[in-house]
């Protein structure tokens, strides 16, 4: 009978206790709450970040630093070298100000987390003085530039953060840094992994969120005089900027974008440029699994090449640096907060610097490529290289050439091009053919993306392809009568021969007015390849800036480069470059996924299945990174995972020869087996091996800011 009253007993115990808190228990409770929070932050800082950061090696200390001669000059502050590295694209990390970066610390203590020698343990290159355009000492290719949305200076990378080189080589007690001006990065810009730098960066930002010493520290370094009236706004600006990087964090590993660690010197480029333009800037279905890193590719002579990119995609200049821009990035209008299409007037405007895009490419188009220093890596023995030549010529030029375009290519695809600035094509091998890991080709040929949401109205964009596309056509019926009267008039010979391929190229490339509306009439803007994607955002965003700023059809054509159209193309191959200055560039093949040319030069079987990567010290003999570790910490690429295949690009036994009435798949085998004298031959040319032919050593490029009446002319051929 009594069982009843027990129960609203106990409410009325509760009821009373809560009744007897006073404001002091909660401001209480709340404190120990917070402390609980902020301690707990700092446990998982210390756990992530320091703990299991088991793939960063010990710094790598060197005594000088060589600039080799690359037509850049030889000292630190050279003007060409000082503006590749320091001028800026129009990029951003997130909106990641400035001077937010100079000024951060690192998560424990009061160093900074910009301090050159933190960041040169992450990979990166820093020069060894400030210099005027680098005042703080950063890495290569960190600068800044003004963000009018924000009124502030922005972090800006630039294409140096990712190519450029540096090999170590030690010799009687003293190690030299030999600087290779447009090769390849050694850092793991991109990796998640705890330890490296983005991850390191975020729980530096944390930690100066959690921290109110450090933030008060770190506020009156960026705001000086500001400091009273302007900490509240930048704690604010501060923690918003963190938490869109958390975000961004976050998507990446909810989606699993990419599942293969790309480690040192690598990264998914391509389906990172296309995941962060058309899944970031307009829907996260656009997103799309990234399991195919590739090195980065050097730079030289790349002016004088008909395709770029290892898959070939892109043959304009400017289209190139562009997607590089949007990719890293830069700001694009499309989309209002709600996900609808801006108004026309508004859209496709970018923070791209068109200018100095202009500038950057200018300088790389006097970028030579990078010297044998034979005072630091060892004399060549002449008579070696010499039969190493031999072997080039007998097992690797019908490939990586160069193959020189003929006049009336070269008039087709540059007619800006001077008579002494060569064109070089590139004969693209499927992968079936070349035999290396297919994922990063076959991941832009089969995946799409929805243009749709952006607004861009079908036929506007069938106009601006139909434009590029006729204006083709009209160059290749040039060409192919120009060569057809060169065919009947010129002697049997090599020349003849020459025009003749080409002649039997252009002819194929000829379409006729019907079957260009045809092609147009398939374009689906809502199920897109990423190259065609890339290609309609791209020629629509120039074309918003040219009209904007109001450039002369001459001026375009020369921005753009050469008067080279547009017209990307999308194959399931990889191209074989020509090799001058190959030898800078370890390690080899499109993933990286091969440690020095002897392996290369090797059957699959001999090569490493595993091998230690994340130190420049430099083995002259076998022409690679040494292998060995330098400390417990350092990334092992597993060519067994996705994308790290180490697969073709053989020379084996079994090898038949090419017969071109009679071609044979053979997967991978590009040759016969060589013995181990003739690799190490080949490896001593290839050391100075010199392409040709090249441009005249005195030649400049074309200033495109006042184009001349002969570029002009150009133009309108």
């Amino acid at each position: 009978m009594n069982e009843p009253l027990r129960e609203p007993s106990r409410r009325r115990g509760f009821l009373g206790a809560l009744m007897r808190v006073t404001l002091r228990d909660i401001l209480r409770l709340t404190i120990r709450i917070v402390i609980g929070v902020i301690a707990l932050g700092f446990v998982v800082l210390f756990v992530l970040i320091h703990l299991p950061a088991r793939q960063i090696a010990a710094l790598e200390p060197v005594n000088e630093v060589r600039y080799l001669d690359q037509g850049w000059g030889t000292s630190m502050e050279s003007p060409l070298r000082q503006t590749y590295y320091y001028t800026s694209q129009g990029s951003t990390v997130k909106d990641l100000r400035y001077s937010w970066f100079v000024h951060l610390e690192r998560p424990w203590g009061y160093d900074r987390f910009a301090d050159p020698d933190h960041l040169r343990r992450l990979g990166f290159i820093v020069d060894p003085m400030p210099t005027h355009a680098n005042p703080h000492q950063l890495p290569l290719g960190f600068t800044k530039h003004f963000d009018p949305q924000r009124n502030e200076e922005v972090l800006d990378i630039t294409c140096a953060a990712c190519h450029s080189g540096q090999i170590n080589a030690t010799r009687n007690g003293r190690t030299t840094g030999i600087r290779i001006d447009g090769g390849a990065a050694m850092h793991a810009f991109t990796a998640v992994d705890t330890g490296h730098f983005l991850p390191v960066l975020l729980g530096s930002m944390t930690s100066t969120v959690l921290n109110p010493i450090k933030f008060n520290r770190f506020a009156r370094n960026v705001l000086g005089d500001a400091y009273e009236q302007g900490k509240g706004t930048l704690r604010r600006e501060f923690v918003a900027v963190l938490i869109e990087m958390l975000k961004q964090a976050r998507s990446d590993s909810r989606h699993k974008l990419y599942p293969t660690d790309e480690g040192f010197g690598r990264t998914d480029a391509l389906a990172r440029i296309g995941n962060v333009v058309f899944g970031g800037h307009i829907s996260p279905l656009n997103l799309h699994v990234g399991n195919g890193p590739v090195s980065y590719p050097y730079l030289w002579n790349i002016w004088m090449f008909d395709w770029v990119q290892y898959n070939a995609s892109v043959s304009q200049p400017m289209a190139r640096n562009v997607g590089e821009v949007l990719g890293v990035g830069a700001k694009i209008s499309l989309l209002d907060p709600y996900g609808r299409p801006l108004p026309e007037s508004e859209r496709y405007r970018s923070s791209v610097q068109f200018d100095n895009l202009h500038k950057i490419e200018s300088t790389l188009q006097q970028l030579k490529p990078p010297p044998w220093p034979e005072d630091l890596l060892g004399s060549i023995d002449r008579a070696k290289a010499a039969r190493g030549q031999a072997l080039f010529q007998q097992h690797c030029v019908g490939c990586h050439g160069p193959h020189p375009a003929s006049d009336a290519i070269k008039m087709r695809d540059a007619p800006l091009r001077t008579g002494m600035e060569p064109l070089w094509q590139i004969h693209t091998k499927d992968v079936t053919d070349v035999g290396t890991d297919p994922r990063a080709a076959m991941n832009f040929y089969t995946n799409t993306v929805d243009l749709a949401k952006t607004g861009l109205d079908r036929e506007r964009v069938k106009a601006v392809l139909r434009k590029e596309q006729k204006e083709f056509q009209r160059r290749n019926a040039i060409a192919i009568a120009t060569m057809q009267q060169q065919v009947s008039t010129l002697p049997p010979g090599p020349e003849l021969e020459t025009v003749k391929e080409s002649l039997a190229y252009a002819q194929t490339g000829a379409l006729t007015d019907a079957q260009i509306e045809e092609r147009l009439d398939k374009v689906n803007l809502s199920t897109i390849n990423i190259g065609q994607g890339l290609n309609i955002l791209g020629l629509i965003i120039r074309e918003k800036y040219y009209s904007d700023n109001g450039f002369s059809d001459a001026k375009r054509a020369c921005y753009e480069g050469f008067g080279m159209l547009d017209l990307p193309q999308v194959v399931t191959g990889y191209k074989p470059r020509p090799l001058q200055g190959v030898w800078a560039t370890p390690p080899f093949l499109h993933n990286g996924s091969i440690p020095n040319l002897y392996e290369l030069l090797s059957p699959a079987y001999e090569r490493s299945t595993k091998f230690y990567i994340g130190r420049r010290e430099f083995d002259p003999e076998k022409v690679g990174y040494r292998l060995d570790p330098l400390s417990k910490g350092g990334f092992w690429f597993d060519t067994r995972l996705p994308g790290n295949l180490n697969t073709g690009h053989e020379f084996r036994a079994g090898y038949v020869p090419y017969d071109e009435d009679n071609p044979q798949v053979q997967y991978g085998v590009i040759g016969p087996e060589l013995t181990q004298v003739q690799r190490y031959e080949l490896i001593e040319y290839l050391k100075i091996h010199q392409d040709g032919p090249t441009a005249p050593p005195d030649r400049r490029p074309a200033d495109c800011v006042a184009p001349t009446a002969t570029t002009a002319a150009g133009a309108s051929r």
